[in-house]
């Protein structure tokens, strides 16, 4: 017996059938951008994205965004060219990031537009914030628009709606109130979903929010305002304790989205919910097989992400401190720091295991009652308000003392001199944090967590000092990427120049050859 839709559930059945309804045909008047350089500037991007290492759906928006910061001046107030936005599709079609003609011609004056309003926002910003913050929300809001006008994805809208009103009634609101701001708990819970199950950056959540209470910049005090609180609320304890709670339960909808997204019959299958049943289970069995593809993507992404790096920080620092102190390259602690962030790598992937039957079990039980139940069990946040004693607290200090005085005390006893000594720890503990992150793709997919045995906590007690060194070094590296700057600096500034005299050189040729 098929059971009744509860009111988010018909809600949601109500806005897939809507946007099918609404989907109009796509235009005949498509860009066609020629060939030349495409092999060069693909090849590139594949390169600079892996020196980057950043979440894959975000890429083209960071594409983007490179492309505005070399040709967008903040110095002095210039017109914005209209040629600027075919520029852009021109640039992302190259570079594998939207397939050709798959953009509408009508789509450039709406770039044009959008190019020009925060632009000028800029100027009229600038005066009365940091222009630091200025500078930010400016190109945050310009790459995140127009990849939304490039490629606007109404499911994925629909999804991220679905899941915040899910959240917004399970959450239980009054576990969070001792952290404060508690006005602002919609808004946190809005932040956090987008964080967590869409994997949005501060820009996406920016102009998502920009959107959502279709800010006007017509006061640009209140703007800045607005702006302003997104930037705090992103990073508060309430956020952060909110996201933390998604991530625990967000495994069902997690393979709820990738269900969305692949099946058109939907909402049929909504009113008959013994086959989305069916169809659910028979979904997460994909997610399984789908996520040990993801990890071996993500393995050779962080192998490559590895050697780039060491390669280049090897050739900048290492070899020539050899040189310098010793007068010779020492072969043996080079090859260690190579090859042992890789070796650890790969014994991690091998040690990564799908979740069980009883996790698909689970899994099935809480989008029947997502979907189908109007009174759910409430998430509370009494697990993060737990007080430990301060006995944990030392010994997890000790433990930091103990892993790393291991390791030190190998090197040492190899002869590393202190340049290789740091960059092992460094890279070590780069290492352990993407095997971290690697782990994050099985994670992500359960809701029933294994206890775990002694092997387990042995491998916590040893890398944990390390991936919370990893993390920080991470964060760091995504402020001053210096191998991202070196690559946008050396090679990415004069190749796209050069690419884009070669465009305009054979449209040059053409004319010529039409005038004959």
């Amino acid at each position: 017996m098929n059971k009744t839709l509860n009111t988010i559930g018909l809600d949601l059945k109500a806005r897939l059938v809507n946007a099918k309804n609404a989907e109009e045909e796509k235009e005949s008047d498509l860009i066609n951008v020629a060939s030349v350089g495409s092999i060069v500037a693909f090849a590139y991007e594949q390169l600079r994205n892996s020196a980057e290492y950043t979440q894959e759906h975000l890429l083209r928006q960071r594409a983007i965004r490179r492309f505005l910061l070399r040709n967008i001046s903040l110095r002095t107030n210039q017109k914005i060219e209209k040629s600027l936005a075919e520029e852009i599709i021109i640039e992302l079609t190259q570079a594998g990031y939207i397939e050709n003609n798959t953009v509408p011609r009508s789509s450039l004056s709406k770039i044009s537009q959008s190019l020009i309003k925060h632009y000028d926002n800029y100027w009229r910003m600038k005066p009365h914030t940091l222009k630091a913050n200025a500078e930010e929300w400016t190109f945050d809001l310009m790459s995140v628009e127009i990849e939304a006008i490039i490629a606007d994805d109404k499911k994925l809208q629909i999804y991220q709606y679905f899941a915040y009103q899910h959240y917004k009634k399970v959450v239980d609101q009054e576990s969070y109130r001792h952290l404060g701001e508690i006005q602002n708990f919609d808004l946190s819970l809005y932040i956090a979903v987008h964080k967590i199950l869409l994997k949005s950056d501060l820009s996406t959540i920016r102009y998502a929010l920009q959107q959502l209470y279709r800010l006007s910049d017509d006061n640009i005090q209140a703007y800045i305002h607005f702006h302003e609180g997104i930037t705090r609320l992103f990073s508060s304890d309430l956020t952060n304790h909110l996201s933390r709670s998604i991530d625990r339960h967000g495994a069902p909808l997690r393979i709820f989205r990738s269900m969305l997204e692949d099946r058109d019959e939907l909402p049929e299958l909504l009113e008959k919910s013994s086959q989305l049943t069916s169809a659910y289970r028979a979904k997460i069995s994909e997610n399984y097989k789908r996520a040990g593809k993801r990890l071996n993507k993500a393995l050779i992404k962080s192998v490559i992400f590895l050697l780039i790096t060491k390669s280049l920080i090897g050739l900048l620092i290492e070899i020539p401190y050899d040189l310098a102190v010793t007068g010779s390259i020492i072969v043996l602690p080079l090859v260690i720091n190579l090859l042992a962030p890789i070796i650890f790598l790969l014994i991690q992937r091998v040690t990564i295991k799908v979740p069980s039957d009883a996790n698909t079990d689970a899994i099935v039980d809480y989008m029947e009652n997502a979907l189908y139940e109007e009174k759910q069990n409430k998430l509370s946040n009494k697990h993060h308000t737990k007080k430990y004693s301060i006995g944990f607290s030392i010994f997890y200090a000790l433990m930091f003392i103990i892993a790393f005085g291991i390791v030190l005390s190998r090197l040492i006893a190899f002869d590393f001199n202190v340049v290789q000594i740091v960059l092992f720890v460094i890279f070590f503990a780069t290492a352990n944090f993407l095997g971290f992150r690697l782990t994050g793709i099985v994670r992500e997919l359960e809701l029933v967590t294994a206890n775990s045995g002694t092997i387990q906590l042995i491998r916590d007690f040893l890398y944990m000092p390390f991936i919370v060194l990893g993390r920080w070094l991470s964060e760091e590296y995504k402020r001053v990427n210096i191998v991202a700057l070196v690559l946008d600096t050396v090679i990415e500034l004069p190749l796209k120049t050069v690419l884009k005299l070669a465009r305009q050189w054979t449209k040059f040729l053409n004319y010529k050859k039409d005038e004959l």
